[in-house]
């Protein structure tokens, strides 16, 4: 039996265990159990299953973003890869070309830059819902040259911004980001 999930899309954070199915007082036909326990899921499994996979979709983050800033000779940062619930890219592309569905990144100084997303995303399902960044989580990766501490300074509901420092403060060029965004209702 398939169940097409109903209700928004997890990013909108706003789904529960019977947008996939569960119900608290679904029981097994006629009040008998599964046939084959190792092969079958029973009402109060499915149901289980169902509120743990809501969980999952409440804390999952949008998109997870490797990105590259271009310091040394000024240009639009490079995104390395980015999945997101929405679509998955192995390929990178520069932040001033974003193929269709995926987030832009423009430069705004040394180890500087903003990403900007699109305000709705519609899932596998065709079903669309709003972006509304809650949080965002930058981590410097260790092939950068000199290791920092990437922060994210600014958040808006499609937009965030990245800087990337090291222990004394200074802008650090040419970092390589890992950023994980979360959205929310």
């Amino acid at each position: 039996m398939a169940v097409t999930p109903t209700g928004s899309p997890a990013w909108v954070r706003t789904v529960s265990h019977t947008d996939y199915g569960g119900d608290t007082d679904k029981q097994n036909y006629l009040s008998k159990g599964v046939i084959d326990p190792r092969t079958d899921v029973g009402a109060e499994a499915w149901s289980r299953i169902a509120a743990d996979l809501s969980a999952c979709a409440r804390v999952a983050p949008f998109a997870t973003m490797l990105i590259r800033m271009n310091d040394t000779s000024p240009a639009a940062p490079t995104i390395l890869a980015c999945r997101m619930m929405t679509g998955v890219r192995l390929t990178s592309y520069e932040g001033n070309a974003a193929p269709s569905g995926f987030p832009s990144a423009v430069r705004d100084g040394t180890g500087i830059c903003t990403i900007t997303f699109a305000s709705t995303y519609a899932d596998p399902y065709s079903v669309s819902g709003g972006l509304s960044m809650t949080n965002a989580i930058a981590t410097a990766t260790v092939s950068s040259s000199a290791f920092g501490t990437p922060v994210v300074e600014g958040i808006s509901a499609t937009q965030l911004t990245i800087k990337a420092f090291d222990a004394a403060g200074s802008a650090l060029a040419d970092q390589t980001i890992s950023v994980d965004i979360y959205g929310g209702g």
